[in-house]
């Protein structure tokens, strides 16, 4: 130990003799680890970190999914089906089951003037988890074992501690949830706040109350927003549950779904399934949305990493070679080359524990960076970005592995050294030249992957934000409102109305209107018939979207067809709709649609004229299908959409104006930008794209930086040499070509390689890639080859400086140089 210090102290004062070498192989090493430590800390929080209850990894989440088309995704379930599940569950676990957190109104007193984060949650959820109060008691079995449930409800223990100051007396108190009364039975302990990473749950209530208050027939099969877990005795077997599972879904499918489900509800049925997956880290609904995207940055910024110890080794063995007189001395007097061996990873060593300890400051930085790239909630992001034990383990672990990789072998070359041939330095540039030539070579193989990754998601944002939507996002401005449970229809028709004529009155506002959100999951969906015109095929399912008089030049949905829906279509006298072309395409052919008369879902007694067709719109994503879509009169809406030329901050002041002047009772939920709205759609592929172009950047600023230093080494080490050629009748631009000729090939080499790597890493990971993908190829020639000019533009670039400072040497002073 006492050897170690010593070391360590001999290798602070060699760090601090240098201090132009320190702080550049500090911050560079910085940049490396505090960009992986940052992505790992955003997957250990969003992922990884184990729930805050006993036995985790006992807990796995029952997944209804498909990965099949346009069925791809994850589907909830009914009442029903987890009471089936329930049951054949109980000869190995419990299942327990929730409603994603959601944003839900709070109040006391009778007012709800707050917004919360709120989960229904079965009545065994608590003691399935082992959760217990520290006041009161939590949910338990009887409070929802049966329809209606018990309007009792349970507050977390920040809530309690924020909103009540930790007042043991709110138990038995009256609280207002989603705008009906519950009363308080206690408060979870503290360090529980649900089972979904990223939200902190302020209050939970039965399953049954909350159906019950929506006026949902919980006992209806149809009838799903239930997500299930289950947590399973120690010993049983995953696979089997899933099996039982699976086995009990087919049953239930058949029994209960098939026999009035339509022809494409029965293949959206038909192919989903149940996976049972571990889910030590709860639901995790954020960071499986991003696991994909994350993953891959990890693998980028260890790409980078490596150039950055690449880049360090090439430092060390040109200070290594600076040190030489000193290693051969040390040998001479006895060292042996162990013991300097030993010393000199021990500077190494010391040099990535700093970098580690500036780059975990950078990485609490650019974790909170990383989560301001997602998009906004309703409800705040809760991850605990705090460095825990797990991620100062990983940062001291990779500073450990970094000193391996670029200190390990400078420091067993250079304790190699051949005292009797001391004096004899062209033997030990060389070797150093060549070593460093090599590493440069690595470094640039390693780049251009990035680059060419780089290229592909920036291509795929590109694509996907200049895709044709259908409608125009440009300078609108949409907002939520909501309004008191038991308000009279017409009073909401007035309000609605006002507001789009109040709005409309200012100078800068073209139209105002209402109805669905037409933009990721708004609006509903349904089958449509035509009247005396059976329909082509099996599928007849479509989208409906409510829409308010001016709704279509709102969002800038062309008509080209017929007319738009306007005021006098409120009254449904007589019943009218507009379709999109699909539509009338898929069911009309060449014939017009414009007269023709249809049937919709819900609506048995009422025959609908079609008197628009509008284009097609991507209503549910830039990535989905366009979907068929029907669009009914509203006389009310819950969304409004505002065109105008307006700044968006002027005009949400006028829009939180006008919308309390038509009617007190109205609340603004949320005011943006459409634009935005659609650009979080696409927020994964801008997260992609906006950090691997980054890192892109970094990875060829560092391979840069490392080019010109070994090439500037170079230079400096051959002073003489040009002199000489220079003395001799060379001209200043050979010298210049010489340099560049020698680099030119190290470059080559590098380039060549790293197509090699790029086209191989592309193969390997096609299936990941093509997913994450939009409009382009992995193998894209073109962008192959704008990579590989622009890093080897930049290499160039870089070793013309030293190239053209080693053509300015002056041939009298280096004939003396040294």
């Amino acid at each position: 130990m006492t050897g170690f210090v010593q070391d360590l102290r001999y290798a602070l004062r060699q760090l601090r003799k240098n201090p132009g070498f320190t702080t550049v192989a500090v911050l560079t090493l910085a940049l490396g680890i505090g960009a992986n430590t940052a992505i790992f800390t955003l997957l250990h929080a969003s992922l990884w970190s184990p729930l805050q209850v006993s036995d985790p990894k006992e807990i796995f989440h029952v997944m209804r999914a498909s990965s099949e088309g346009d069925f791809a995704g994850e589907f909830s379930y009914s009442y029903p089906l987890f009471q089936q599940f329930s049951k054949i569950a109980s000869p190995l676990g419990e299942v327990f089951a929730t409603e994603l957190v959601g944003s839900t109104k709070f109040g006391l007193n009778g007012v709800s003037d707050q917004r919360i984060a709120g989960e229904a949650v079965s009545g065994n959820f608590f003691s399935v988890l082992s959760v217990g109060p520290i006041v009161g008691r939590v949910l338990e079995p009887q409070d929802d074992n049966v329809l209606g449930g018990n309007h009792v409800a349970v507050l977390s223990y920040p809530f309690w501690k924020r909103r009540f100051q930790s007042d043991a007396s709110v138990l038995g108190r009256r609280i207002l949830y989603d705008e009906t009364p519950y009363t308080v039975v206690g408060i979870a302990r503290p360090g529980f706040t649900g089972i979904e990473r990223g939200a902190s749950v302020d209050i939970w209530v039965p399953i049954t109350a909350v159906g019950a208050d929506r006026g949902w027939p919980l006992t209806d099969p149809n009838v799903s927003s239930l997500h299930l877990l289950v947590r399973l005795r120690d010993g049983a077997d995953p696979g089997r549950a899933q099996a039982m599972f699976e086995a009990a879904f087919r049953t239930h499918v058949a029994d209960d779904l098939l026999p009035s489900a339509s022809p494409r509800f029965k293949q959206m049925l038909e192919a989903q399934h149940i996976t049972v997956r571990p889910a030590a880290s709860g639901l995790a609904t954020t960071g499986r949305k991003y696991e994909k995207p994350l993953l891959v940055l990890f693998a980028v910024v260890t790409v980078v990493l490596l150039i950055c110890c690449a880049n360090i080794a090439n430092l060390i063995l040109a200070r290594n070679s600076a040190r030489h007189h000193e290693i051969v001395v040390r040998l001479a007097v006895g060292a042996s080359r162990a013991r300097i061996a030993w010393q000199l990873f021990t500077e190494n060593l010391t040099l990535s524990l700093s970098g580690a300890f500036v780059g975990l400051l950078l990485s609490v930085w650019g974790t909170h960076v990383l989560v301001s790239l997602l998009p906004t909630s309703p409800l705040p992001m809760a991850f605990n970005l705090q460095p825990d034990f797990v991620v100062f383990s990983f940062t001291a672990g990779v500073a450990v592995a970094t000193a391996i990789l670029f200190g390990l072998g400078p420091a067993l070359r250079t304790s190699r050294e051949n005292v009797e041939m001391s004096l004899h330095g062209g033997q030990r540039v060389t070797g150093s030249a060549w070593s460093g030539r090599l590493v440069l070579a690595g470094q640039l193989a390693l780049s251009l992957p990035l680059l060419v990754g780089a290229g592909l998601f920036v291509d795929t944002l590109h694509n996907l934000k200049s895709s044709d939507l259908g409608f125009n996002a440009e300078n609108v401005v949409t907002f939520d409102v909501s309004y008191p449970k038991g308000t009279s229809n017409d009073r909401l028709r007035r309000a609605c109305a006002e507001i789009k004529q109040r709005l409309e009155s200012h100078p800068g506002v073209t139209v105002a209107s209402y109805g669905s959100s037409v933009y990721g999951d708004g609006g509903w969906s349904g089958s449509v018939d035509v009247i005396g015109n059976p329909s082509p095929g099996i599928d007849n399912d479509v989208g409906f979207i409510s829409a308010g008089p001016g709704f279509f030049k709102a969002i800038g949905l062309g008509l080209l067809q017929g007319r738009y829906l306007d005021s006098q279509d409120q009254a449904e006298k007589p019943p009218v709709a507009l379709v999109n072309e699909s539509v009338a395409r898929h069911y009309f052919g060449s014939s017009s649609a414009i007269g023709q008369h249809i049937k919709l879902t819900g609506e048995p007694q009422i025959i609908r004229e079609i008197v628009g067709v509008v284009r097609d719109a991507k209503h549910y994503g830039v990535r989905e299908r366009v979907w068929r879509m029907v669009y009914l009169p509203a006389w009310k809406g819950d969304t409004f959409f505002v065109r105008s030329n307006l700044n968006t901050q002027l005009l949400s002041g006028t829009i939180r104006a006008d919308v309390e002047a038509s009617d007190k009772v109205l609340q603004i939920e949320e005011i943006r930008p459409l634009e935005a709205v659609v650009n979080d759609m696409i927020s994964r592929e801008r997260l992609t794209a906006l950090l691997s172009s980054a890192f892109g950047v970094l990875a060829c600023l560092i391979a840069a930086i490392g080019l010109y230093g070994v090439v500037a080494y170079g230079v400096s080490r051959r002073t003489n040499e040009f002199g000489i050629r220079l003395a001799l009748g060379a001209q200043r631009g050979d010298i210049r070509r010489l340099v560049l000729r020698q680099t030119l090939a190290v470059i080559v080499c590098g380039v060549a390689i790293g197509i090699g790597g790029a086209l191989v890493v592309v193969r390997l990971l096609s299936s990941t890639i093509n997913g994450m993908l939009y409009g382009i190829k992995p193998t894209d020639i073109w962008l192959f080859m704008g990579a590989t000019m622009s890093l080897v533009a930049i290499a160039l670039l870089a070793a013309f400086l030293p190239a053209r400072r080693a053509a300015r040497v002056d041939p009298m002073v280096a004939l003396r140089y040294e």
